[in-house]
């Protein structure tokens, strides 16, 4: 039973389905059909054929109703929708008088059924799902891996976070945490720590030094994948296809793997160490990093194509900086907030004098403001044209962003930029009455007329958004739709040349996004390349996803429960003085506590 022991879950990835020969919490009898505990490449494969599956019972059943449920092994469903149709036209034909008023309802009866069917079927049978697990972007089991930390059992529970999500150090650290936002605690005290759970379970997980173990050995024929972008889509979906045994190679024109991870974000956030703990884990998959490549001049579909690479994923993000109409260059005191952080990580930091005024109201914003106090900028203010309720950063961030001196003004538009003798001395703004948005989704601020006021500044960061450069595709490439709800399209070149396969995802589809967003797109990416192009071996996934989870006692709630946990801070004062991390790790007790007020509310009472 060797491949049970954690350090194996953690290297070889981990095992969902029952041994009924193994007793473990969460497991009980032996399932009919059981084909013991399925390792990472298999349930990958289930999980594509899985899709399939689905995705043909949904259009039998637009054929017939029922006859998708049959198809996908649901017979008892299958009957009962079957017999739907025949027994309302019974009903019916029973009571037949002549054409009336009530057969219009028998018509929309019948679309009804039919519809429902197909709803049914394409769906498929579902466990119950906790409310933060719904709330993931990537659904990872979250109660699940909590369980795991409240046992002690931290490189399972950080194995099946991997499972969904290859960033766990990084998503313990910087993440919106959604899941917390829907944990049912929100009604009895407050929600559980989820984030924190999951950075404890990170670290201390990353710590034992188990290294994943590649599916396939160094030569071994296979799908070979080119991943454009080391960022946290691109990242993921190289991961996921070498779960699947694909030889892939990622490419980025930055010398280092990590994206916005590793350039984007603040180091008081999250450290290079940590994030090498992510990447480290995902290229000893054998995954083949090449670094300093930039795609469209030193690489080209073309040229990937004749290297012998089958299929490549596009997954750049969003590194082209908005500007606004009149900021100058860096010599002037203009910077955009992805190149002031970019500079600051790869410990190049540009010259700061005097005031900085931050132009923007997100998160990079504030990354960029509490960066600036740490450098010793005399004064920091944060401009934004949202009002401080609707500012798009998280409010806590906010609160902390102002704990450490920055500034707020809120409801602030830039009229245009003030100059003295080349250098930027401030900007006329005006105030803003509120921000509409236009058919395309652009933001449209609508001033107050006569609220004119200067703002000085002997710096100015633009902190205002980014967007993607894709100018090295095809003017006419045609994007078909693959799995929109995750932003993954595959591409069409015109003339059917190049005749390798072309897929994009990320944030370069849908726009500046979050990294558990992003890696979702990844995974899903990840899952269809292979699909589309290994249509053999996804036939061959003989095995089924079997986990059933044991039911647990059910307990009363205890006072204790309604407390969260807080990690330890960096007062405010201390904080702005360092880059180093502002809160810490939990402690054991701490961990195992918060852990305990889990109400595994995804098993079945």
């Amino acid at each position: 039973m060797d491949f049970l022991l954690p350090k194996n879950l953690l290297r070889y990835g981990y095992k969902d389905c029952v041994l009924c020969e193994v007793e473990r919490p969460g497991e009980v009898e032996r399932c009919r059909n059981c084909s013991g505990r399925l390792g990472q490449r298999d349930r990958l494969l289930w999980e594509i054929r899985r899709e399939r599956i689905l995705r043909t019972a949904g259009k039998l059943s637009l054929a017939y109703p029922g006859l998708g449920h049959i198809y996908s092994g649901r017979i008892a469903y299958g009957v009962f929708w079957a017999i739907l149709l025949p027994l309302s036209f019974g009903i019916v034909l029973n009571v037949w008088s002549g054409i009336n008023f009530g057969h219009g309802f028998l018509l929309a009866e019948a679309a009804m059924i039919w519809w429902l069917a197909w709803a049914d079927a394409r769906r498929g049978p579902r466990e119950p799902v906790a409310p933060c697990e719904g709330a993931c972007p990537s659904g990872i089991h979250v109660p699940d891996y909590i369980a795991l930390v409240r046992e002690g059992r931290l490189p399972e529970a950080l194995a099946l976070v991997h499972d969904k999500l290859p960033f766990a150090a990084f998503c313990g650290r910087a993440c919106p945490h959604p899941c917390e936002q829907k944990c049912v605690r929100n009604e009895y005290g407050a929600p559980i720590s989820i984030m924190a759970i999951k950075r404890y379970a990170a670290d201390l997980g990353y710590a034992e030094g188990i290294a994943p173990s590649p599916e396939v050995d160094e030569g071994t024929p296979g799908l070979r994948v080119a991943v454009v972008g080391a960022g946290a889509a691109g990242l993921s979906a190289a991961d996921t296809l070498a779960r699947l045994g694909a030889r892939v190679t990622v490419l980025d024109p930055n010398e280092e793997p990590g994206g916005m991870m590793r350039y984007g974000a603040a180091e008081f956030r999250f450290p290079r160490e940590a994030l090498l703990s992510d990447v480290k884990h995902i290229l000893a998959r054998g995954v083949r990093f090449r670094g300093g490549t930039l795609f469209g001049r030193d690489a080209t579909f073309s040229s990937l194509e004749r290297e012998g690479f089958q299929a490549v994923l596009v997954a750049v993000g969003t590194w082209d900086a908005v500007r606004l109409p009149g900021a100058g260059g860096e010599n002037q005191g203009f910077h955009d907030a992805l190149s002031f952080l970019a500079r600051l990580r790869k410990r190049r930091p540009p010259r700061l004098r005097g005031r900085v005024v931050v132009i923007g109201g997100g998160n990079v914003a504030i990354d960029v403001a509490r960066s600036a106090i740490r450098m010793g900028a005399a004064d920091v203010t944060i401009a934004c044209i949202e009002s401080r309720e609707t500012m798009p950063a998280l409010p806590w961030e906010v609160e902390d962003a102002i704990a450490e001196g920055a500034k707020l003004l809120p409801g602030t538009a830039v009229k245009r930029f003030v100059l003295a003798d080349g250098v930027v001395t401030g900007f006329e703004a005006l105030k803003v009455e509120r921000v509409d948005f236009d058919p395309q989704g652009r933001v449209v601020p609508r001033m107050i007329s006569g609220s004119e006021f200067e703002v000085s500044a002997d710096a100015v960061v633009m902190a205002i958004g980014s967007r993607a450069d894709l100018s090295f595709l095809p003017g006419d490439v045609v994007r078909k739709p693959v799995d929109p709800e995750r932003h993954v399209f595959r591409l069409q070149f015109p003339g059917g040349e190049p005749k390798i396969a072309g897929y994009v995802c990320g944030d370069c589809v849908r726009g500046p996004g979050t990294v558990v967003e992003a890696s979702a797109s990844g995974r899903a990416a990840a899952l269809n390349i292979f699909a589309d192009i290994c249509v053999e071996e996804v036939s061959k996934a003989r095995y089924r996803d079997n986990y059933r989870r044991r039911h647990e006692a059910q307990g009363s709630d205890r006072p204790e429960w309604r407390v969260r946990r807080k990690a330890e801070r960096l007062s405010p004062s201390s904080a702005r003085e360092t880059f180093d991390e502002v809160e810490t790790r939990f402690t054991d007790r701490c961990a195992r506590e918060e852990a305990e007020r889990c109400a595994r509310c995804n098993l079945s009472l």
